[in-house]
């Protein structure tokens, strides 16, 4: 028998997962009392990949992304502006390895459209010193994008496949900024996130290695015992 290469896969299932977000201001100074914001994401997620375990990942996913700031002379203070977004990436899938563990790889585009937007304050002074010229008033564009990059490691158990990865939002796309209109002294905007997940996908279309049979040829000159006519 000879081992060929594999079939095509195709896995559809459910990740979830954290990440820190934040936004990057120009000028950097906007950026002093910012830390990182924590927050959930969780969706629903398809893979396919060929033969040679190249492919796409499809995603739809609820995402809660923002910004979080600290006053460290004030104890208790704290400004938090939280976007929900029901983001879709669709990303290159790779994978190397042809056993049950694998390493993958992922890069590509995604939108994120704006479920909603609220900022909440506790004893957070800044918001009051300049009312109004600031990034705290300022109105979320209903729509982002950007490209992700990441990887991770994928185990397949049957019909059943576990995976955990990271990833990191590039923010490359157009220079895209989450304000819709800017103050003088907001030059740019630029949400970020390094996010890791964990998820189960079901194999509706297993990869398995199809075997060839291996026939027998005779050597030249061998008699195979069939008279010639």
């Amino acid at each position: 028998m000879v081992a060929m290469p594999a079939m095509a896969q195709l896995s559809v299932g459910v990740r979830a997962g954290y990440g820190a977000f934040g936004v990057d201001f120009e000028p950097p100074s906007l950026n002093g009392n910012q830390v990182n914001l924590y927050e959930p994401n969780f969706g629903f997620v398809g893979i396919f990949n060929n033969e040679n375990n190249f492919g796409v990942q499809l995603e739809v996913n609820y995402a809660v992304k923002g910004w979080r700031e600290v006053d460290e002379d004030i104890p208790g203070s704290e400004y938090k502006h939280e976007i929900t977004y029901l983001e879709v990436p669709f990303m290159t899938h790779f994978e190397l390895g042809k056993r049950n563990l694998r390493v993958f790889g992922l890069f590509g585009p995604y939108i994120a459209f704006k479920q909603d937007d609220k900022a909440t304050s506790k004893n957070y002074d800044a918001v009051m010193k300049n009312p109004q010229f600031n990034p705290y008033i300022q109105t979320v564009r209903d729509i982002d994008f950007g490209n992700k990059v990441g990887g991770g490691i994928r185990y397949n158990i049957g019909r059943v496949s576990v995976f955990a990865d990271v990833r990191y939002d590039l923010q490359i796309a157009g220079g895209q900024n989450i304000f819709k209109k800017h103050p003088d002294k907001i030059q740019t905007s630029r949400l970020k996130e390094l996010s890791g997940s964990v998820g189960l996908v079901f194999n509706i279309r297993n990869q398995k290695v199809v075997e060839e049979k291996e026939y027998y040829v005779p050597k030249e000159g061998m008699d195979t015992g069939i008279e010639d006519f």
